[in-house]
């Protein structure tokens, strides 16, 4: 219902007041609906007009790019076999090739034990005396056990007397106590305790013992036992040690006596100190003691080779041989060098990552990598049609619609497409053959977009790329600007909040502003006239009403009158 309606109007009067009143305020309203219909066209224009911008903004980031002389110096590494090396390089350097050659390739010094029969076979066995109980007496009359721990001016003498009839407990007891063994804080250098062997194949087999270890844990340092008396009573740690290059420190391996191979193996991989070797227990597959220990560094090259002192590398054998290097070698265009490792060798080419990955010759190729250039002068070249053809079909009459476009009286979106067209083909005074984006194989076409021929754009990279360079980025010592600062400057020109567009925008949006006020103030004083209206009518229609009641009674007295008169 009509603002100022009456659901009873024209009652009274038998006219169609409500109608009427609705056709004045329809009449009266349509200035207000030009106005909406003029903020609905703005609106529309604002929305085109951020549209634009945004093309305009991507054009730029596409400039921007090609204005950066870093963007041209970006290079690609090629070689002529990948199954030999590979290679990663960085910007700006040299455009060169290299002849390679890898004689050796860098490997980790390896060494393998002799075999064993199972996992679990014993790998030090010490010839002491083994009990069947702990309790049972081990010496008939008195005796003494000496022993030395340690090495150079470290090494400590220990002698321990030991009682006639000791069993093993007493044993390790006395030398936990012998006043020889004891630093001044009361602390014993070696521990002796009474050990369990267990025997799962032959359990008559299991037998006590006492171990004898150096109560420092610390595997940096050389505690060694050595027995010269009652040798028979205790089983001293069999210790070795092991470096993994030569100015390493050694680390040393303190073995208890029945360790497995296995044991071995976890002693080794479990020592934090140790660094630079992984010890694994293979199995070869051969019939007969199939199970090895094998030691491998970590690293390659010679600075990581293991060296094992003699009593454990009388067990194990060096893969390599201490004559075989284990340096890489190879040789760059006739120059040979040797490296510790394969990967990421550096300081050979300068800016170049060499690795390498067989033996074998092949060459490097340093050239420049454009791709992403070409991809942002087609990005641009793209941008740029989007543009114009949306510029286009907003600015004509739209036969669909038959209506103009939203942009028909939009001056700045018609000057910008000659401003653009202009920018594209703007000519840099270079001083080669290549001057402008024509020479690029750029082409326009005659509804005003641009035809991007990627062969021609190939060809002028790959056979003028010092030209294509300057074009962009042009000559700061001869003061010769860039196509891609050009482009750069004037599109940030355009996008700036008072360019061309920007400048139109912020026109649109304070008619829009005006307008939205004109609207509310417009609506507003309609709504109070048509109430005002509404009560005129409502009154119109009562007197009306009141005046018809007055006739029907006048009509009605004359015809009884003339009745009268006629009868």
């Amino acid at each position: 219902m009509a603002l100022g309606s009456i659901t009873s109007l024209g009652v009274g009067s038998g006219f169609e007041l409500q109608d009427i009143l609705d056709k004045l305020r329809q009449t009266d309203e349509i200035t207000v609906n030009l106005k909406k219909a003029e903020k609905t066209r703005l609106e529309a224009q604002v929305t085109e007009f951020d549209s634009i911008n945004a093309r305009l903004i991507q054009m730029k980031s596409s400039a921007l790019s090609l204005s950066l002389e870093s963007n041209f110096l970006e290079r690609s590494a090629g070689v002529s076999d990948e199954e030999i090396i590979s290679a990663d390089v960085i910007s700006g350097t040299e455009l060169s090739s290299y002849n390679i050659d890898v004689k050796r390739l860098a490997s980790k010094s390896s060494f393998q034990s002799i075999g064993f029969e199972k996992q679990d076979s014993i790998f030090y066995a010490a010839p002491v005396l083994e009990f069947t109980t702990p309790d049972e007496p081990v010496v008939t009359e008195k005796t003494i056990l000496a022993f030395t721990i340690g090495q150079g001016e470290e090494q400590k003498n220990i002698s321990v007397d030991i009682a006639a009839g000791s069993n093993l407990k007493e044993i390790a007891k006395a030398v936990n106590s012998a006043a020889d063994n004891l630093d001044e804080d009361g602390n014993a250098y070696a521990k002796a305790t009474v050990e369990f062997r267990a025997d799962e194949e032959n359990p008559g087999a299991s037998k006590y013992y006492i171990r004898l270890a150096a109560s420092d844990e610390n595997s940096l340092n050389d505690n060694r036992i050595s027995v010269s008396q009652g040798a028979d009573l205790v089983a001293p740690d069999f210790v070795s040690s092991y470096k993994t290059g030569t100015d390493a420190d050694p680390v040393y391996i303190s073995v208890p006596h029945g360790a497995t191979a296995q044991d071995l193996v976890s002693l080794i991989n479990e020592d934090p100190n140790n660094t630079g070797m992984t010890a694994s227990l293979i199995e070869d597959g051969t019939a007969e003691n199939p199970y090895h220990i094998t030691l491998t560094a970590k690293e390659s090259g010679e600075d990581n080779r293991i060296e094992l002192e003699s009593n454990l590398s009388s067990v194990m054998t060096e893969k390599q041989g201490a004559e075989t290097s284990l340096n890489a070698s190879f040789s760059i265009d006739g120059i040979d060098y040797q490296r510790q490792s394969n990967d990421g060798l550096e300081s050979l080419i300068q800016g170049v990552t060499l690795n390498l990955n067989k033996v074998g010759e092949s060459q490097l190729t340093i050239s420049p990598d454009l791709d992403d250039m070409k991809e942002k002068i087609t990005q641009l070249v793209d941008t740029y049609n989007e543009l114009i053809q949306d510029i286009s079909s907003k600015i004509k009459y739209d036969s669909d619609e038959e209506k103009d476009g939203v942009l028909s009286n939009s001056s700045s979106a018609k000057a910008l497409t000659f401003e653009l067209s202009a920018l594209i083909a703007t000519d840099v005074n270079t001083k080669t053959d290549i001057t402008s984006l024509l020479d690029l194989g750029i082409e326009s076409n005659q509804d005003g977009t641009l035809n991007l021929d990627s062969k021609k754009l190939d060809a002028a990279f790959s056979a003028s790329i010092d030209d294509v360079t300057r074009l962009f980025i042009g000559d700061e010592d001869a003061e010769l600007k860039g196509l891609g600062d050009i482009l750069n400057d004037r599109l940030t020109e355009l996008t700036h909040t008072s360019g061309l567009i920007n400048g139109e925008k912020s026109a649109a949006e304070g008619k829009i502003s005006r307008l939205e006020t004109n609207i509310v103030v417009a609506e507003e004083r309609l709504d109070k006239r048509y109430e005002m209206l509404a009560l005129q009518f409502v009154q119109l229609d009562a007197f009306i009403g009141t005046m018809n009641t007055q006739s029907q009674y006048l009509t009605s007295v004359f015809d009884a009158f003339n009745n009268s008169q006629n009868n």
